[in-house]
């Protein structure tokens, strides 16, 4: 039973079985009822001929007697012999029962020992001794015939037995097969349909976000099983949906936590590198920081670099306006009141690898500390207050280099062109006043006053060009722009236009090395407005495998082989530009004609990977 409990199929197969068997019981007892009637109608009808041929005996009988010839004695006897051969015929032995004590059969035994015993022979002597004796056997005939009747009765009954048997059977296994559909039908309607209903209703709800819904059907069977378990399921989606509810709550106060962090990065970036006071760059980024953590208030030191010595002392809570403030209508750092209750104290160094800046101090509550992400939120606005003070610094530091690099170079231009000018022009006077001391003729003080005037004529052109030089700008950013210019400058010079190739990808030279370079290619040019008589004249700059080329090329008259170069100071300061950038410059003739200026030198500083 417990297996039919803990199953629906077992109890639906088990229904389906019982009703099999009915209907195999119904159709296997039809089947005995057929086999066990066979042959009970031929045996009524032979046990009712024995009746019809008793009354046909008897009539033969008294024909016999009324005419008392052969063919009537022969008629008699064939009937006789013809009810013996019906008696003893196996279809009337075959529907008797075997039981010996049957009804029937003691009734059948009983008319054949009568027949045997007294109807036969009695009717054969009644024949052989004439009318004398039909009296009598036809009595005993008349006798018999009940006898007859009584065991047709009897076979009647039996089939009728019989069939009633078989309704009954039938009828039973109708009746419990009905029984068993009906139990079938309340166990499906009970156990099967109401549960059905339920989990479907539980899916549906569970579809509709609905996690509260429950099915309360309970049964040890399949579908209890899965009741269970649907409910156990709902139980647990519940906690995990509660759970993750909890957990977007969680990280969406994170990503909050994280935007405001972003945020404060962004603002805190923004301010410092703006060019103002570090008290307006400053004190708005730690009242911001003050907003999102529970810090509070914040003191800044600020140092000289890798010095002891402190300049400036910026706080978030003053009751009064600091002695070096610069801004009477700033009121960032002022409170009306102070915040007397106990804190403790976060201090973190303001410092990069190159210098040590001063030190940041953060106050908070012992109750409400800051988290980690808070303090590397701090750290990291205190990484950056450092890097942009490392980069002032630094910027500083190159301005100053930068200015006395450009004094040097300054000096060296005038000591290579406009003093060693004066310096020819000097010895010039003095060998003037000598020749004026020695009353020389006057066709040599007119030579030397010559060379004086030449003198002064290069001096004030070699000034010139350094004032141009001196005065050179990049008034737009990136050196392509200023050759551009320089190009339409020198093509107005020449009257025709000069050819201008640029091949550098951007931000490969410094600002530094764009000016060298752009001061060349002016020297180069103005070279050829000189001296070159070209028609024809290219710029060319290129790059490759981290090595840049500039080639100014024209199509003059060239460089003559006997030509003393010693005293060219434009040629000796391109070399010093070139000797500067680290480079090498080559001047020489072409092939065909006209001359080329080539310098090359690897960037120092590159920006675009290579």
């Amino acid at each position: 039973m417990n297996f039919f409990k803990h199953s629906i199929i077992a109890r639906l197969g088990a229904a389906m079985l019982a009703i099999s068997m009915m209907a195999l019981i119904g159709m296997i007892s039809s089947v005995i009822v057929a086999e066990s009637t066979q042959g009970d109608a031929a045996g009524i009808n032979l046990a009712g001929s024995l009746r019809m041929m008793s009354y046909r005996i008897i009539s033969e009988t008294q024909l016999h007697e009324d005419e008392a010839s052969e063919v009537s004695l022969m008629r008699v006897k064939q009937s006789i012999e013809e009810f013996d051969r019906r008696l003893r015929s196996p279809v009337l032995a075959n529907v008797m029962p075997g039981d010996d004590d049957h009804e029937l059969t003691q009734q059948y035994n009983k008319i054949m020992q009568k027949w045997q015993k007294d109807l036969s022979p009695a009717l054969l002597v009644a024949v052989e001794a004439g009318p004398a004796g039909y009296a009598e056997y036809v009595d005993q005939v008349e006798q018999y015939v009940p006898e007859i009747d009584q065991m047709v009765l009897l076979l009647e009954r039996s089939t009728e037995s019989k069939i009633k048997l078989l309704s009954l059977v039938q009828g039973i296994s109708l009746f419990m097969t009905v029984l068993i559909i009906f139990i079938a039908l309340y166990d499906i309607k009970s156990n099967v349909t109401e549960p059905l209903g339920q989990l479907l209703q539980m899916a549906k709800d569970a579809g509709q976000g609905k996690l509260d819904s429950r099915v309360y059907f309970e049964s040890e069977d399949e579908l209890g099983v899965l009741a269970s378990t649907f409910n156990q399921m709902a139980e647990e989606l519940s906690k995990i949906y509660a759970d993750l509810e909890n957990r977007v709550q969680r990280k969406t106060s994170e990503l909050r936590n994280s935007n405001e962090s972003l945020q404060l990065l962004y603002q805190a970036t923004k301010r410092f590198n703006r060019d103002e006071d570090i008290c307006h760059r400053l004190m708005p980024v730690l009242k911001h920081l003050e907003a999102v953590t529970p810090v509070g208030p914040i003191s800044v030191t600020l140092s000289e670099p890798n010095q002891d010595r402190n300049y400036r002392q910026l706080t978030t809570q003053r009751l009064e306006r600091p002695v070096d403030c610069g801004d009477q209508s700033c009121n960032d750092c002022l409170v009306n009141r102070m915040d007397t209750r106990d804190h403790e104290t976060i201090t973190r160094p303001i410092k990069t690898r190159e210098a040590f800046f001063g030190e940041m101090s953060l106050q908070y509550q012992a109750d409400n500390p800051p988290t980690d992400d808070q303090i590397q939120l701090i750290e990291t606005i205190i990484e950056n207050l450092g890097t942009v003070l490392s980069l002032e610094l630094k910027a500083e530091r190159e301005q100053q280099m930068s200015l006395l690099e450009e004094r040097a170079v300054i000096a060296r231009e005038l000591h290579d062109s406009l003093a060693q000018s004066l310096s020819y022009l000097k010895m010039q006077v003095t060998r003037l006043q000598l020749l004026r001391k020695k009353e020389a003729e006057e066709e040599q003080i007119d030579d030397v006053v010559g060379e004086l005037k030449e003198g002064l004529n290069n001096a004030y052109r070699q000034l010139r060009e350094l004032l141009t030089t001196f005065r050179l700008t990049l008034d737009q950013p990136g050196l392509y722009p200023a050759l551009e210019k320089t190009v339409a400058e020198f093509s107005d010079r020449l009257g025709f236009p000069v050819q201008l190739a640029y091949g550098i990808t951007h931000q490969t030279l410094s600002p530094n090395e764009e000016i060298h370079v752009l001061q060349l290619v002016r020297e180069a040019l103005a070279n050829v407005v000189k001296h070159a008589q070209a028609s024809d004249v290219s710029v060319n700059l290129k790059q490759q495998n981290g090595t840049v080329e500039v080639r100014i090329e024209d199509n003059g008259k060239g460089i003559p082989d006997n030509q003393d170069m010693t005293n060219h100071y434009g040629l000796v300061i391109m070399r010093d530009r070139a000797t500067t950038l680290g480079g090498h410059l080559q001047v020489f003739n072409r092939d065909d004609c006209g001359v080329c200026v080539q310098m090359t030198f690897r960037p120092k500083v590159k920006h675009n990977g290579e």
